[in-house]
């Protein structure tokens, strides 16, 4: 039964991080940012914002105050829409 519950989290998680992509690509993508500018300007590698918008990484808390730091919004709008 452990083996199920964990397989569920892990896709359930999975979810969310591509979920929170989309909200970051819609997010830049409205801005009129490319990959490298975002990640330049929140100070990250290109390839690791990348890995973030396509859900295969999770965001640090920190790295989520960077990203909202840069595009002057308040970081709970990155969060928008998500499922809880």
């Amino acid at each position: 039964m452990t083996q199920e519950r964990d397989a569920i989290i892990t896709d359930k998680l999975s979810d969310f991080r591509i979920l929170f992509g989309q909200n970051l690509y819609r997010i830049r993508k409205a801005r009129g940012y490319s990959q490298d500018s975002m990640a330049a300007g929140c100070g990250i590698s290109r390839a690791h914002y990348g890995r973030i918008e396509r859900g295969e990484h999770a965001a640090t808390i920190d790295t989520c105050y960077l990203i909202a730091m840069f595009l002057q919004i308040d970081v709970s709008v990155l969060f928008n829409d998500l499922p809880l």
